[in-house]
C-alpha cells in the first residue's frame, strides 16, 4: 500500500490531471467518480443542495456521480451525516422522541408518495446542464418503506433517466425489492457496511451470493473499505465478483469496523485494487467517498481533492 509519503512525491503529476476539463477524469481506462454522500456542508436537501453539489463537483474536475437520495429529497439530513465516520456502532443519533421521528418519517413518505416524476427531471437538467454525468441513484431500501416507497424510488431512477439503482439494505428486504426491479428494468447493486451482529446486514460474500440469486436484476456496489474494516479480503472479493460489480466505493478505513480515515492511514488495499481493476481490463468505476470529513471545520473540496489526487497517482504507476 502506498503511504502519504509516496503520494504526495508525484503530486504535480495527478493535480495537473485535476485542472483538466470536467470530461477527462479518467486515468489508465478507469473512470474516478464521486459518491455525493462526499459534500457534507450539506445541510438540507432539494435541489438548492444538487446546485451545490454540482458546484463542488465542478472545483473538483470529475465528470460522474452517484447521487445519494437524502441530498434530493428536500429535508433536512440526518445529524450522523455530518460526523466523521468513526465506527458504525458509535455514530452519533439524533436526540428524538418517538412522535419527533414518526412525525418526521410520515412527511418523508407523503412526500415520496406524492412527489411527480418532474422534481427528479429537474435534478437531471441541472446535471447535464453542467456537463456531469449521472451513474446511478443511491436509495436504500428499508425495512419501514411501504410498496408505494419502494416503487417511488424506480419512478425516481427513471426520470433521472438511469437504469441503475444502488442500495445499502437488508437482505431479507432484498428479497421484497425484487419484483420492483424486474417490473421497472431497473438494476439494483447492493452496498455492503462492516459485518455487524445482525445476519440481515449485509456485509459478507455469503450475503453478496444470497442477494444475486434473487434476481438477474440484482448487483453489487463493492465498498472496499468497509469490506476490509470487516477484517474480510477486498481483494478475492473483487476477484470473486468483477462481473457482477456495477461499481465500487474506494476509500480507506481502519481495521475492526474502525474510523473512515485518509487514503494510506487504514487497512484498505485501495493501490492493489485500483491497479488490479486496471489491469485485468475490467473498468469498473471506482467512486469515492469521503467519510473522514464531518461538521469538523474541514473543507470538503480540499480534503477530497487531495484523495483523488491518490488515486490518480496509483492509476498512473505501473
Amino acid at each position: 500500500m502506498l503511504n502519504r509519503r509516496q503520494v504526495l512525491k508525484g503530486m504535480g503529476a495527478a493535480a495537473s490531471l485535476l485542472s483538466m476539463p470536467s470530461w477527462a477524469l479518467e486515468v489508465g481506462g478507469v473512470q474516478l467518480g464521486l459518491q455525493t454522500y462526499t459534500f457534507h456542508n450539506v445541510r438540507q436537501g432539494g435541489l438548492q443542495a444538487i446546485d451545490t453539489i454540482l458546484d463542488g463537483t465542478l472545483q473538483l474536475k470529475v465528470n460522474l456521480l452517484e447521487l445519494w437520495a437524502p441530498q434530493a429529497e428536500p429535508f433536512a439530513l440526518p445529524v450522523r451525516y455530518w460526523s466523521p465516520w468513526s465506527g458504525a456502532a458509535t455514530q452519533p443519533a439524533e436526540q428524538l422522541s418517538a412522535a419527533e421521528r414518526e412525525s418526521r418519517r410520515s412527511a418523508l413518505r407523503a412526500w415520496r408518495t406524492n412527489t411527480p416524476p418532474n422534481h427528479f427531471t429537474e435534478i437531471r437538467r441541472r446535471f447535464d446542464f453542467a456537463r456531469i454525468g449521472l451513474f446511478s441513484y443511491n436509495y436504500s431500501f428499508e425495512p419501514s418503506m411501504t410498496d408505494a416507497e419502494i416503487d417511488h424510488g424506480f419512478m425516481a431512477a427513471k426520470a433521472l433517466r438511469l437504469k441503475l439503482i444502488t442500495a445499502s439494505s437488508k437482505v431479507s428486504v432484498a428479497k421484497r425489492v425484487a419484483p420492483f426491479a424486474e417490473k421497472h428494468g431497473v438494476m439494483v447493486a447492493f452496498h455492503n457496511h462492516a459485518v455487524t451482529k445482525d445476519p440481515d446486514d449485509l456485509a459478507t460474500m455469503d450475503h453478496f451470493r444470497q442477494v444475486l440469486a434473487m434476481s438477474s436484476m440484482y448487483r453489487i456496489n463493492l465498498d472496499v473499505a468497509h469490506y476490509s474494516a470487516s477484517g474480510l479480503d477486498a481483494v478475492a472479493a473483487l476477484e470473486t465478483l468483477h462481473d457482477k460489480i456495477t461499481n465500487m466505493h474506494v476509500h480507506d478505513r481502519k481495521a475492526n469496523d474502525g474510523a473512515s480515515v485518509p487514503f494510506g492511514d487504514g487497512v484498505t488495499p485501495a493501490a492493489q485494487i485500483l491497479k488490479m481493476n486496471r489491469d485485468r481490463g475490467w473498468k469498473i468505476p471506482c467512486f469515492y467517498e469521503l467519510e473522514y470529513v464531518g461538521a469538523d471545520g474541514r473543507d470538503v473540496i480540499a480534503e477530497t481533492r487531495r484523495e483523488l489526487e491518490y488515486e490518480i497517482r496509483v492509476l498512473q504507476q505501473k
